[in-house]
């Protein structure tokens, strides 16, 4: 902490000089850091960009290729399939005469295949173990594995659950399935059944050379790329590193992080995701294979550091720049602000006859402009702050005097209360009662918001006391709504309604009036209402007052004696709309009928 304050007070008491150039040179290397660093970025970007295409087009071509394979050897199969002499060789008690004809077959077609380097047909119909199984490669007849070792293989077992469909897998050369053959194999294993009876009359095991699946295009890609064809189960069928062929994809050093419970299609997504590299990988929809090709981003862009070279070199050429443009321009900057500071010393000791002289109308020169307007202004200024602050200190005494007052009267009139009730004369107590009831809910505290429960209180003492006064010439009912008791609006909305209907309705009928009040809920709809059976208004009455209140609403021009009520209605509204925007009050009145006021406010729960 004190280390950080005095580094603080070290840079606060620099030149404007130094601090110029402690902030510009720093500020300026970090644009031209960033535009090094974004020009670098974009360009990576675009060769990532390009060599993911390129990537993309290779495993597009590689997987039509591997399709392409397949296709010819799944045709090769169906051909064998329907050949009679191979029909023959597998059902017939005695396959010896069928061997020589079955040769010449196989051996035209193999001629006619691209992909088709071996084949293995066995037998399957019970009692007939002793049928040698019929090997042929692509230099003539060969040995080929037992029938009863080749059922203990995964290749036979899946070939039977597939009933028919062909299975396509990888043969490493250790399994002896083709004897004497050195190379890994792609084979395709299947089901052929007796054409009459459609059992299972024997399996045939095709061999691919694993090494010419997507040779074409594993030989061209690049050094620095990695490419391979693996099955859905993550076994590599062939790679431009041939050491990978046989092993699984979590043993190659791209995803030996991989979770292994994943699948092979997961893995590879994940993979892709990742920024160090770019992946791409294609499905064979044949095969279900999947050809992936991986780059390291590093590689990619490693043509690229000349950018950053040449960044460098031209930040340490715009450092020296900057240096001699900021000394120079802080210099200029500096002087007049130097005069400015020795005028403002002077000014300190009380000589307002200061003033300052800079040429041009920039940012300095009116610095100086505004100063002599200030200084100028200066005395004025303290004097109207000293008057304002006696000013503020008279409206805090009156604003206290304010709030005595009130206290004090409904203090009085609870003593008044008190003394009565000893004295017996109890109408009389009530009636102060009621009156200090008034006083007290209409201070409320200070505060401007009543709930409706605290209102209709105030209003029934209210009404207390003028139906004393006005003994017998009416009477008044009350309704409030439980869901509403505690519904919070402005202070003093209701009572000034029921004093216009107390003075202006039933005080002129002279007897037999009757005002309601009722306040509930309607939906989303608060709605208050106050109902007098008095003398109402005519017509234009009520029109007038309804303009009026729309004019003073609106501020359009002064109000006259004769628009006070027009204007008690605007500023209810007024205050009403401030809490509630959407709230609405409504006036209906019927000469001889008497007058309704509606006070409507839309809620929301």
């Amino acid at each position: 902490m004190k280390k950080t304050a005095r580094y603080f007070n070290w840079y606060v008491n620099r030149s404007i000089q130094f601090k110029l150039l402690f902030w510009f040179v720093p500020l300026l290397l970090a644009m031209i850091a960033i535009m090094g660093w974004s020009s670098y970025y974009i360009a990576s970007k675009e060769v990532v960009d390009k060599i993911k295409q390129a990537q993309d087009h290779l495993t597009k071509k590689t997987t039509d290729q591997i399709d392409l394979m397949a296709k010819d050897t799944i045709y090769f199969a169906n051909n064998l399939f329907l050949n009679a002499g191979v029909q023959e060789l597998l059902t017939s008690q005695d396959p010896t005469p069928e061997r020589q004809k079955v040769f010449r077959t196989v051996s035209n077609m193999m001629v006619a295949s691209n992909s088709v380097q071996s084949l293995i047909l066995y037998k399957l119909q019970e009692g007939n173990y002793e049928f040698v199984p019929f090997g042929v490669d692509q230099t003539g007849v060969t040995s080929a594995m037992t029938l009863e070792k080749f059922q203990e293989t995964p290749y036979y077992r899946e070939a039977i659950a597939a009933d028919g469909k062909p299975v396509f897998h990888l043969l490493k050369p250790s399994e002896a399935l083709f004897v004497g053959d050195p190379n890994e194999k792609v084979i395709l294993t299947k089901v052929i059944k007796n054409i009459y009876d459609l059992k299972h009359a024997g399996m045939m095991v095709i061999g691919i050379d694993a090494h010419k699946i997507g040779k074409q295009y594993l030989e061209a890609a690049k050094d620095e790329a990695d490419m391979f064809v693996m099955d859905r189960e993550g076994m590599i069928v062939s790679a431009t590193n041939r050491q990978w062929i046989g092993k699984r994809d979590l043993d190659l050093p791209y995803f030996q992080d991989s979770n292994p419970d994943l699948t092979t299609l997961d893995r590879l997504q994940r993979k892709a995701e990742r920024s160090e590299w770019v992946i791409t990988y294609a499905e064979s929809p044949t095969t279900g294979w999947y050809v992936v090709v991986i780059q390291t981003k590093q590689t990619l862009v490693r043509e690229l550091g000349r950018i950053g070279l040449l960044s460098v070199t031209l930040t340490v050429v715009c450092l020296l720049l900057s240096l001699i443009v900021t000394w120079m321009a802080a210099t200029m900057i500096t002087k007049p602000l130097k005069k400015l500071t020795r005028s403002m010393k002077r000014l300190q000791t009380g000589d307002f006859t200061q003033r300052v002289n800079f040429a041009g109308a920039d940012e300095i020169g009116q610095l100086g402009f505004w100063y002599n307007t200030m200084v100028q202004r200066m005395k004025t200024l303290i004097d109207d702050m000293y008057a304002s602050q006696l000013k503020q200190k008279e409206a805090e005494l009156k604003t206290l005097q304010a709030q005595i007052r009130p206290h004090f009267l409904y203090n009085t009139l609870n003593t008044i209360c008190w003394s009565a009730e000893r004295k017996g004369e109890r109408e009389i107590a009530d009636m102060v009662y009621s009156l200090s009831q008034v006083f007290r809910l209409s201070l409320n505290d200070g505060k401007d918001f009543f709930t409706l429960e605290q209102e209709i209180e105030l209003v029934k003492h209210y009404l207390f006391l003028h139906k004393t006064r006005y003994a017998g010439q009416f009477d008044f009912d009350i309704e409030l709504a439980p869901e509403v008791r505690g519904f919070v609006i402005p202070k003093l909305m209701i009572q000034p309604l029921v004093e216009n209907a107390v003075i202006h309705g039933i005080e002129p009928l002279g007897g037999n009036g009757h005002i309601s009040i009722r306040a509930c809920k309607e939906g989303d709809l608060v709605t208050i209402e106050v109902l007098d059976n008095g003398i109402g208004m005519e017509t234009g009455r009520l029109e007038f007052l309804l303009r009026a209140a729309a004019e003073t609403a609106n501020g359009a021009g002064a109000v006259r004696m004769e628009r006070r009520s027009g204007f008690a209605l605007a500023n209810m509204r007024e205050r009403l709309q401030l809490a509630f925007p959407n709230a609405v009050i409504e006036l209906d009145s019927t000469e001889g009928a008497g007058t309704c006021v509606k006070i409507q406010i839309q809620v929301k729960e």
